[in-house]
């Protein structure tokens, strides 16, 4: 959930106002603590502990990092979060063997520690929060972006596009897709702008593998460019209503895309004809596909059979290579990714992929 106008996920908002009113809440708290009204602020600052004093520092700083999507203060409120619920949780120890704490003069009860620790502890479920990939993604990456409301995968996807006058055109493969929208590059000189309109033709397929075109209208929200000089567009998908055949087709298309990836690192065997193998290492597998990092990095629509080294014993598979990353770009190593056609032996691989699922949900 975000604001619209701001476009910040709303948990974000309030833990970002909470660090923010932390100096204030300090500030107010001793006032009140010792009946001291707004005249007497010299008094009020007075009674202010040095360590509430760094305490409010700190919750300023990370409020800013916070709001202004940087790395630091990321890091900042994970770790300050830790350092204040292991304090809390000592402080909660400490008091139950017989320990006696004050705050400016007056003593702590057990009561006001273990409230303390209640929210502390709510501030460690934002904590979890913020380690999802969605939340984290834009204080860890290098270029300036915001938060994404739905998953993307890494899939290609042959396009077409043209601007709204059908003056300019582009073809070429998605780099992600979203429920959405998708990421494409661009051709050069293509004289696209954020908020521009864009047509586009997506040719996808049907789970029967049966080619499906579908044309819908987007408009460009953002536009970055790579390292290597090449631009690549951010497109929002805007399916209209009469579009309902379209949208289903797309879902359903989506629905495969998105089976659960599993991360693995097994050795594994590739080649076009049995006189010559190649190695490399499977990255990721899903009940529709994997891919292999290797220095041999085979074409698109280029047919590969593989096989998968496991405990259990040799996996063979083969698959029709729907993505070639030879440059190693968009946060994938070197390799390439296969759309699986066959399994030689279908029992072995489902058990291995259940194994793999279980590692996962268990390693949560």
């Amino acid at each position: 959930m975000t604001f619209r106008f701001f476009n910040y996920p709303i948990p974000v908002l309030l833990v970002t106002l909470g660090f923010f009113a932390v100096p204030f809440v300090i500030f107010f708290a001793i006032a009140s603590l010792y009946d001291l009204d707004f005249d007497h602020v010299g008094m009020i600052l007075t009674r202010i502990q040095p360590w509430q004093y760094v305490f409010s520092f700190l919750s300023a700083i990370i409020a800013y990092g916070l709001i202004t999507k940087k790395k630091f203060g990321y890091y900042l409120f994970l770790c300050f979060t830790f350092l204040i619920l292991t304090y809390n949780f000592w402080m909660v120890l400490s008091v139950s063997l017989g320990k006696k704490f004050f705050l400016a003069g007056i003593r702590i009860k057990t009561d006001d520690i273990v409230w303390n620790m209640g929210i502390t502890t709510i501030l460690l479920a934002i904590a979890f929060y913020f380690l999802r990939r969605e939340i984290a993604a834009p204080y860890l990456s290098s270029t300036r972006r915001g938060w994404r409301t739905k998953y993307r995968e890494t899939h290609p996807i042959p396009f077409h596009w043209t601007n709204a006058d059908g003056e300019r055109e582009g073809d070429g493969l998605t780099i992600n897709i979203s429920k959405n929208g998708v990421l494409l590059p661009l051709t050069k000189h293509h004289f696209l702008n954020p908020g521009d309109p864009i047509n586009l033709l997506l040719k996808l397929e049907k789970e029967n593998r049966e080619p499906a075109s579908i044309s819908v209208q987007g408009k460009v929200v953002r536009i970055d460019k790579e390292s290597d000089g090449t631009e690549i567009a951010g497109v929002q998908l805007q399916f209209l209503i009469a579009q309902k055949e379209e949208k289903q087709i797309y879902d359903s298309f989506l629905h495969r895309v998105f089976a659960p990836r599993y991360p693995v690192s097994n050795p594994v065997q590739f080649f076009r004809s049995e006189d010559k193998t190649y190695n490399g290492t499977l990255l990721n597998v899903s009940l529709e596909g994997l891919y292999i990092e290797s220095e041999i990095v085979f074409s698109a629509s280029e047919y590969c059979r593989v096989k998968i080294q496991t405990r259990s014993g040799e996996i063979a598979v083969g698959g029709v290579v729907r993505w070639s990353n030879p440059q190693g770009k968009y946060g994938k190593p070197k390799g390439f990714g296969i759309q699986i056609d066959s399994i030689e032996n279908k029992n072995l691989f489902r058990v291995w992929i259940w194994k793999q699922r279980f590692k996962l949900f268990h390693g949560r």
